[in-house]
């Protein structure tokens, strides 16, 4: 396991790290070993989605202010498929069959339109367990910034 010395700059490496540790000797953590209060002002930026027989019907269990604003409708409680198409949250999710088939974390960057403004963004999806073999829900993170025409 990586682990990062001093202050990581970037969202998606402190929520791998943070996920690693979890783990405590699984493949991978389960849904409450996930703790609002140890991450601070990230879990602004991250979410979690539970998942229903074979990964289907996956709903939003938390989406936090800054990945989803809350002047937008909420989120909680929807189906993952019904999110913007052109918003981060929808880029940050796009690899969830990806990461159900492998069981792994995914990570992707890129550029997307949110709002109407065009973002540069790093995200990161991992998997979560309760029996540590059947991924029953997800762990998320993105952050952006605009990009600017000049």
């Amino acid at each position: 396991m990586a682990e990062y010395k001093g202050i990581e700059r970037r969202l998606v490496f402190r929520l791998l790290d943070y996920w690693e540790k979890k783990k405590n000797g699984r493949k991978m953590p389960a849904l409450d070993d996930i703790k609002a209060s140890e991450l601070g002002d990230d879990w602004d930026w991250c979410f979690l989605i539970l998942l229903g027989d074979e990964g289907e019907n996956a709903t939003f269990h938390h989406v936090g202010s800054l990945i989803w604003p809350t002047d937008r409708s909420p989120l909680v409680g929807k189906e993952v498929s019904s999110c913007a198409e052109e918003s981060l949250i929808k880029q940050a999710t796009r690899f969830m069959p990806r990461v159900l088939e492998l069981g792994v974390p995914v990570s992707i960057g890129g550029e997307c339109l949110d709002g109407g403004d065009k973002l540069l963004y790093r995200s990161t999806l991992m998997p979560l367990s309760s029996d540590d073999e059947f991924v029953d829900a997800l762990f998320g993170g993105a952050n952006c910034r605009k990009v600017t025409n000049k």
